[in-house]
């Protein structure tokens, strides 16, 4: 090996000897009237004996003055510092070169440079952490947490500490000599059970808060598994009008039509949601809004109600930082603090986890953070050169995609600033606790560093996953159709969960919808995105399927070609008739027919289906604002909008029932310009998804060997049994129709 392998090698092997809590290396320190230091940490990295390592930081002055002690393959060097976060690196002098800990997800910049990141804390403060997974027993459900004392020793103070089961106290048991908290509890029902722990120590000291989250259910749950259901509050249900308070001389397409929480209790009480298989409810962010209404982004000179929940002012509330001026950190339009703990309650009792819309990107300048900290470097502001507009900060276009402000009004967050990216990774924390969600979608990923999104990860990872349930992170990078590498750089283990994948929702409107892409074509794109994400970026990827969100134009204009016909989002046109000439509801069948058949391929296709708000029915619509039009329900829809609610609803039973569709593999049986056929295989499991995309009636013969399929064969969609002959299946498909083949004794 030569000297310029030396310090790439090192990257790839570096280890620590301590147990790294919040997934970084943690110092312990001493009392800051004593002046006096707890006990050091040792930082390693491997090597070899030849090697000359140091450590540099902020606390040497990035100097080489603290050489790293080479033995047995490691070079290590203890640490004694005082309370705080330092950028740091590692340097090999005989290389000349530096690099980061790969090991350590925290990263901080200094002066720009990007470091690694070391978190010292207090010693006088006392621990706890979850010893050992929770043991479930049936709806017996068991666990201990070890309390660790600070530095003085002193043990748990419990009558300031706070033990909850949600929002209630819980039974607990305490063994003096051991620090050991016992919970024993045996649950009265299915659904979500969070044990919230802040235990006080003998000198007031408090730990961090620690939940510990189990779900009770018949089938365990994972996020391949899930059918995700988007809302936007807003627009989804009234269910209380006396939080209806929209903004004088806003149209009413932009302004606040009254959806709100108790909108969203209601259909989880009719089980709207159960009875559609939906177990993932994605809704708004209900951070609270500025009151004042906006123009809209570029030349759009109309004005905007924030009825969508993009324009937050209390983000940074937390439970030592309430934010002055404000009662609540919560959404005032969409309801109280009480009514989203009803919301969320009641959906975990039903099966349904709950994700929330999240903003990091920016704040409105009527916030909080940008009022008190804009003249601190916590957003991004104009440099020299650059147009200044009278906020300070400024706009500009895509190329400059991290420091570009939406708007004048939309102050841009630095993600460089270690206090601002701590301050929103707070209230993150504080909000996931604070209302027991299980998942975040977050705005604009790629509008932001990306150490906001493993420093958000590594945080969820230590204060929030801690039973080993994953807490689902989606991101919207918004792309072309050959968007991978821009998708694909926010996948880790350290990163997001899952992304929505724009690649393939442009090639699903092309083929399904527009009819201007064939099958052949369609599965040469497959072949690409398939491999892509799970081999080129991210094994654990559990991307997003869709056929239409709150930014495109919606999927039932699109196959009713109210627009270019060509165009996966509508082109020109699109933007042109969200005011005036908006598409109306198709009285023929066609469009629906289409839009079936793409929401088939979404249910039987690798990743999380996620379905907008009316794309279940079919709901028309330009682009936004005019695709968020107020969700339909019951005697409201249209006969062939009933149809298309009827398809998504097998589709989404029919999928929790079929290992196949949300754990297999597909292999492809026929592939015509307008004929596709395909199997989903896991196990025992295999169903065959056949789609006609044509406007003549045909006939298609499978062969059940080829597909692996063993058993007697059924169709979900028609009533009459298939046609059965050698091993070979033969179904009749009218234009735009599909069907899925399975055997129902073949389910593991």
């Amino acid at each position: 090996m030569d000297d310029s392998c030396i310090s790439f090698n090192a990257v790839r092997t570096i280890t620590l000897l301590i147990l790294l809590t919040f997934s970084s290396i943690i110092v312990s320190c001493g009392s800051e009237t004593s002046g006096n230091y707890c006990q050091g940490t040792t930082v390693s990295v491997s090597g070899r004996a030849e090697d000359d390592l140091y450590i540099k930081s902020s606390f040497n002055n990035w100097s080489l003055s603290t050489p790293m002690t080479y033995k047995d393959g490691l070079w290590s060097v203890e640490l004694f510092l005082a309370p705080g976060s330092y950028p740091y690196e590692f340097f090999s002098a005989k290389a000349s070169k530096r690099f980061l800990d790969t090991s350590n997800p925290l990263t901080m910049f200094d002066k720009d440079i990007r470091y690694s990141k070391l978190v010292v804390k207090d010693c006088r403060y006392p621990s706890i952490e979850l010893a050992g997974r929770p043991e479930i027993n049936g709806k017996n459900i068991r666990f201990q947490i070890k309390f660790t004392p600070g530095i003085s020793g002193k043990n748990p103070d419990f009558s300031k500490s706070e033990i909850l089961l949600g929002r209630d106290a819980a039974d607990y048991s305490f063994d003096k000599k051991t620090g050991i908290i016992s919970i024993d509890h045996t649950a009265g029902d299915f659904g979500k059970y969070t044990w919230f722990f802040k235990i006080f120590d003998g000198d007031g000291f408090a730990t961090e808060v620690l939940t510990v989250p189990v779900w009770i259910e018949e089938k365990e749950f994972e996020w391949q598994n899930a059918f995700m259901y988007q809302l936007m509050t807003d627009r989804f249900s009234n269910g209380d009008k006396s939080n209806d308070d929209p903004l004088p001389g806003i149209d009413e397409k932009a302004n606040w039509q009254g959806g709100d929480f108790q909108g969203i209790i209601n259909k989880i009480d009719d089980n709207y949601f159960t009875d559609m298989g939906v177990n993932v409810l994605w809704i708004s962010s209900p951070v609270a809004n500025t009151e004042n209404p906006g123009k809209g982004m570029g030349g759009d000179t109309r004005y905007y109600a924030p009825y969508h929940s993009y324009w937050p002012i209390a983000t940074g509330w937390t439970n030592e930082l309430h934010i002055p001026g404000l009662d609540s950190p919560i959404e005032k339009h969409f309801g109280t603090e009480e009514k989203l703990h009803e919301l969320i309650h009641k959906a975990h009792k039903k099966g349904i986890r709950i994700m929330f819309d999240f903003v990091p990107n920016h704040v409105h300048t009527d916030s909080y953070l940008w009022k008190t900290y804009k003249n601190q470097g916590w957003f991004n502001m104009a440099a020299d050169g650059l147009p200044a507009n009278s906020s300070g900060g400024y706009t500009c276009g895509w190329e400059r995609p991290v420091d570009c402000w939406f708007t004048d009004y939309l102050a841009d967050i630095n993600y460089r600033s270690d206090e601002a990216t701590e301050a929103v990774i707070n209230h993150l924390i504080w909000m996931i606790q604070e209302f027991d969600i299980d998942g975040l979608r977050l705005d604009a990923i790629r509008l932001m560093e990306l150490d906001f999104t493993t420093t958000l990860k590594t945080a969820i990872q230590r204060k929030v996953t801690t039973t080993g349930i994953l807490f689902y992170m989606i991101g919207e990078t918004f792309t072309g159709d050959m968007g991978w590498d821009e998708i694909g750089y926010y996948l880790g283990e350290n990163k997001l969960d899952g992304q929505f994948d724009f690649p393939l929702y442009h090639h699903i409107v092309r083929t399904f919808l527009l009819q201007s892409e064939d099958f052949r074509t369609f599965t040469k794109f497959l072949e690409t995105n398939d491999y892509r994400y799970q081999n080129d970026f991210y094994k654990g990827s559990i991307m997003g399927n869709f056929i239409g969100n709150h930014d495109v134009a919606r999927a039932l204009s699109l196959a009713n070609k109210d627009f270019d016909g060509v165009s996966s989002q509508g082109g020109a046109e699109a933007d042109q008739k969200v005011w005036e000439n908006s598409p109306e509801l198709p009285e023929e069948e066609l469009p629906f027919k289409k839009m079936r058949n793409a929401l088939t391929f979404m249910f039987t296709h690798p990743g999380i289906p996620i379905i907008y708000q009316g794309d279940e029915f079919g709901m028309p619509g330009a682009n936004d604002p005019d695709n968020r039009r107020m969700a339909l329900f019951g005697d409201d829809l249209s006969e062939n909008q009933k149809k298309n609610l009827a398809h998504t609803q097998i589709l989404g039973n029919f999928r929790k029932e079929h290992p196949a569709l949300m754990h297999g593999t597909r292999k492809d049986l026929i592939v015509e310009e307008n004929i596709y056929a395909f199997s989903m295989k896991n196990g025992n499991d295999t169903v065959i998804a056949v789609f006609n995309n044509g406007d003549k009636t045909e006939k298609v013969t499978i062969d059940l060997d080829e597909s692996g399929f063993k058993g007697e064969a059924e169709t979900l969609f028609s009533e009459e049994k298939p046609e059965t002959k050698d091993n070979k299946i033969t179904i009749e498909l009218e234009p735009f129709s599909s069907e899925l083949i399975y055997g129902r004794n073949n389910i593991i």
